[in-house]
């Protein structure tokens, strides 16, 4: 693997093109993606919608992270699953009135095994919220973010 000096400032571009009304076709270099509503909503359902991206966006970025953290931290992550659950206010979609806080309350359950000093574990545990940019732009915008660590079987709430 080539290691890469990334700029600490830097864009990147995304294109969206619809293909109906709920259906949008997106490329993200040479990634497409497919957003779309449930049937029930009007959907043809193939693919998560877009508030559900959002999420997985926080899944992707707290995986990343914490594996960024380990390695500072020389922790090695041997194994992690993430679950999030989110309570969404909707009547600013649905159209009803328009709300500041659309996500009220979020919380991520990070079931980890990792090998390495205790105190440097906790270190990636902690620093966590401070650098996954997702959760950040989340909890700017109102949105309370729990995480619920569960590492080597000890609980950590953050």
């Amino acid at each position: 693997m080539a290691n890469v000096k990334e700029k600490a400032i830097w864009k990147f571009r995304l294109n969206g093109k619809a293909e109906s009304h709920t259906r949008t076709k997106v490329t993200s270099r040479d990634v497409q993606m497919t957003i779309d509503e449930p049937i029930e909503r009007g959907g043809t359902n193939e693919g998560p919608m877009p508030v559900e991206m959002v999420f997985a966006g926080l899944i992707g970025c707290t995986h990343v992270i914490s594996n960024k953290l380990a390695i500072a931290n020389q922790v090695d992550i041997l194994d992690m699953e993430i679950d999030v659950v989110t309570t969404m206010d909707s009547r600013g979609t649905r159209l009803i009135e328009p709300i500041d806080v659309p996500f009220p309350d979020t919380v991520l359950t990070i079931k980890a095994t990792m090998k390495g000093d205790q105190e440097k574990i906790e270190t990636v545990i902690n620093s966590l919220k401070e650098h996954c940019a997702v959760s950040k732009m989340l909890r700017q915008s109102g949105t309370k973010v729990t995480e619920n660590w569960i590492v080597n079987d000890q609980q950590y709430t953050v």
